[in-house]
């Protein structure tokens, strides 16, 4: 292995185990000893990287999160012609996810995490935090605008009010269900988030 590749592959590490580590627990609550820890390192190797535990913590929002949001939403709807079947299909993934993974019921949305905690604290977090936010809802303003011109979306329908919504129903549909940390809730939420798509047909 380069060294080139070995350090590209120590600064990743530090990345996952900090956005594990505040998805888990929190940002304010996560020390650099325990990011060093869990990751393996030394602390030289860790400010090597990262000047202080802010600019690590910058990183993970603009590399980790808006990575999953490119993954998760840019990308799959990207040439979408019937968002309501495409966004309907994210859901059916989420819901394969988290059969897998239950105690995401338990951890909520590392971006939702977040901003909930570090928007009021810290703006260069919440301008980092708006920022994917602004992306993930110009995507779903794309898709529908395209879904409008196919005739899979509404005429009447508002692209950018419409994406605005979803934005917000999902991530505070999330929230509730952190709260809650119930199947039996997630599926009523699930089933109400379908009934407001479908509203969206012409």
């Amino acid at each position: 292995m380069t060294e080139t590749r070995q350090a590209e592959d120590t600064r990743t590490r530090i990345l996952e185990t900090a956005l594990d580590l505040f998805h888990r627990g929190s940002f304010k609550g996560t020390s650099i000893n325990q990011v060093v820890e869990q990751a393996g390192i030394t602390k030289g190797a860790l400010f090597h990287y990262f000047k202080g535990k802010n600019e690590l913590g910058y990183a993970v929002v603009d590399e980790c999160i808006r990575s999953h949001i490119n993954e998760t939403w840019v990308e799959p709807l990207a040439t979408s012609v019937d968002p309501i079947a495409d966004i309907k299909a994210i859901l059916d993934h989420f819901d394969e996810m988290i059969a897998e993974r239950p105690e995401i019921l338990q951890l909520g949305c590392p971006l939702n995490n977040l901003a909930q905690e570090m928007s009021a604290q810290d703006d260069a977090f919440r301008e980092r935090l708006l920022g994917l936010y602004r992306i993930w809802e110009t995507a779903l303003e794309k898709a529908f605008r395209a879904g409008i011109e196919a005739g899979s979306v509404r005429s009447d329908a508002d692209p950018a009010d419409a994406a605005a919504t979803i934005v917000a129903l999902l991530e505070g549909c999330i929230g509730m269900i952190k709260v809650n940390q119930s199947r039996e809730h997630m599926s009523r939420i699930d089933r109400g988030l379908r009934l407001f798509l479908d509203f969206l047909r012409p």
